[in-house]
């Protein structure tokens, strides 16, 4: 290898390293696509819509918190089970079947878990600024989310999952996923085989 492509490379995972923060899920919000104690891969890049981000907590400055981005700019509504954009076509969500005794169901490309009391929050048409973001937690019932903070700044997301490492302890997951990994459909599903 030649002098300067090694500095080259060096240099490459250098400013790779500056730019990639790595992180452990601190709580269940997330789940089921991140559990507590999870490691994740933060790297500084645009978010695009259905990406996992890492933000400042709207409610409190000094924590952050991961969320799912589910509109920039445009508009979003929750219907007491889903997230619809205006920048995207309609959702399709499908029952999963029950796990550890929540519902769970696959909207789009990921899972999420189904509420297991009525919704306590329902929101019609939110409008979503072209520099702010509309943020989701994939376990409804127990978290806090743009449904409550409404949109929040594009400045306060602090970059995106890219990569997470965990135990596949559902059966949804493999030990390694990455940024739009798509949701393992278990044959023991209401889908049955793909």
């Amino acid at each position: 290898m030649s002098r300067r492509l090694a500095v080259a490379v060096v240099t490459l995972l250098g400013a790779l390293l500056v730019a990639t923060k790595t992180a452990r899920v601190p709580d269940a919000e997330m789940s089921p696509s991140l559990l507590p104690g999870d490691l994740v891969l933060i790297l500084d890049v645009q978010p695009q819509e259905g990406d996992i981000v890492a933000v400042v907590d709207p409610l409190d400055a000094a924590r952050w918190t991961l969320r799912r981005v589910h509109s920039i700019g445009g508009a979003v509504a929750y219907d007491g089970r889903a997230f619809r954009s205006s920048n995207r076509p309609k959702v399709r969500v499908l029952d999963m079947g029950d796990y550890l005794g929540r519902p769970v169901y696959l909207e789009g490309s990921h899972l999420t878990w189904g509420s297991v009391e009525s919704t306590r929050l329902k929101r019609d048409n939110v409008g979503v600024p072209d520099d702010a973001v509309y943020l989701g937690a994939d376990d409804r019932d127990g978290a806090l989310d743009s449904r409550w903070w409404g949109p929040v700044p594009l400045a306060a997301v602090r970059g995106v999952v890219v990569l997470r490492v965990g135990s596949p302890s559902t059966p949804w997951r493999r030990f390694w996923g990455s940024r739009g990994e798509p949701a393992i459909i278990p044959e023991i599903s209401k889908l049955g085989r793909h």
